[in-house]
């Protein structure tokens, strides 16, 4: 069962990786990727495929990981048979024995090429767009065809531009996904370590590993809608019962770490007529967003209630971190902006209000610098 989750993963390369740094497993990814084949990975040593400009990914690889730490990478290089540099995002994972020991690594690494680009061709669209508008304001132009030319110019680099927004929102939705993979990943590779059941661990991870392949599909449709417009599949669901699921899944991935969460749910059924995919992106990035905000123990309260003539839901989710700046709180909504470094997008929120308003709802945020923070969206019933 595990061989089949491995060799799934065709865009992605699984390496086994023996005390030497010798290569020991290769799945049909590792194979695209590189050019070699797996007769020709086997034995290589890790430094020949996989390269890190910043420090030595091999040196790092085995300090952190013979500590017991995950590794994660988001900028390395896999070294093709060609001698081509891919650039990739790495995670890493020790085999430990009964004893504690390292037994070997298994080394994760996903192809980025692709979202760099799709981030790329965003931000030179923007440019452009700033330009077909600097031109505009100079020109002022009185004649009524060419200010209807320019028009479908701004048209035009406004669908690309939003494409281009979308884009990096799906990359950011992806992130978010790709760690319910590395969980599952993870914990595959400790119960092979440890000599569990590998199979019913295997059946344990399918259902998130099939979420994952759902969100995916998913978001891979909105950018096909985009070009080529299409009404969303929707359906009636009981928004109580997704907040419980959304939980349930973000509690088994390890994403709510020491933090509480508390359920205040409505008594009787209240039911949306939602793409669901679209509503659980909104609940994952406010849930997500409030365990970054705690950074610790605290408590995420997620309520859901109707509105005093029952004719919306409203959400919310209430967080016991540290709040927002009042500077911070004017832009929190602005594509890019971020208060997590270089950990954050600065897309989630946007993306989330531009689904929000998609249903004709709003989404609104209260916060006290020092107090927490609450995030409520609406939806019609």
């Amino acid at each position: 069962m595990l061989e089949f989750v491995i060799e799934a993963m065709v865009d992605t390369a699984v390496l086994g990786i023996d005390p030497e740094g010798r290569v020991t497993l290769a799945n049909s990814g590792a194979t695209n990727l590189t050019g070699f084949s797996q007769p020709e990975l086997i034995g290589k040593t890790i430094s020949e495929l996989l390269i890190d400009d910043s420090s030595g990914l091999r040196t790092v690889v085995r300090r952190r990981i013979e500590d017991g730490d995950i590794l994660r990478r988001e900028e390395s290089w896999l070294v093709t048979k060609g001698g081509t540099k891919i650039p990739v995002s790495v995670t890493g994972s020790p085999i430990l024995d009964a004893s504690g020991l390292l037994k070997g690594i298994v080394l994760v690494a996903r192809d980025v090429r692709e979202l760099r680009q799709l981030l790329l061709d965003k931000e030179t669209e923007i440019l452009r767009r700033k330009q077909v508008e600097e031109e505009l304001r100079a020109a002022n132009a009185s004649v009524e065809e060419k200010l209807e030319q320019t028009r479908s110019q701004l048209q035009l680099a406004e669908r690309r531009a939003t494409l281009g927004t979308l884009a990096g929102g799906v990359g950011h939705e992806l992130r978010n996904i790709a760690q319910i993979q590395i969980s599952a990943t993870d914990e595959l590779s400790r119960a092979l370590a440890e000599g569990d059941d590998i199979e019913s661990v295997a059946r344990q991870m399918l259902p998130d590993l099939e979420r994952v392949g759902t969100h995916i599909t998913a978001h891979g449709a909105r950018l096909m809608q985009l070009a080529r417009p299409g009404p969303d599949h929707v359906g009636p669901i009981d928004l109580n019962y997704l907040v419980r699921d959304i939980t349930t899944m973000l509690r088994q991935a390890g994403k709510l770490g020491r933090v509480e969460c508390v359920l205040e749910l409505g008594s009787e059924p209240l039911t949306v007529t939602v793409n669901r995919t679209r509503i659980e992106q909104i609940l994952v990035n406010l849930m997500i967003n409030a365990v970054d905000a705690i950074s610790g123990d605290g408590v995420i309260t997620v309520t859901v209630r109707p509105s005093s003539d029952h004719k919306r839901v409203f959400s919310s989710v209430r967080d016991t971190g540290s709040g927002i700046k009042p500077d911070a709180l004017e832009r929190i909504f602005e594509p890019f902006f971020t208060t997590k470094g270089e950990r954050g997008t600065g897309l989630g929120l946007p993306v989330v209000r531009d689904i929000v308003e998609t249903y004709g709802g709003k989404l609104v945020v209260e916060s006290v610098w020092g107090d927490g923070s609450t995030f409520t969206f609406d939806l019609p019933r």
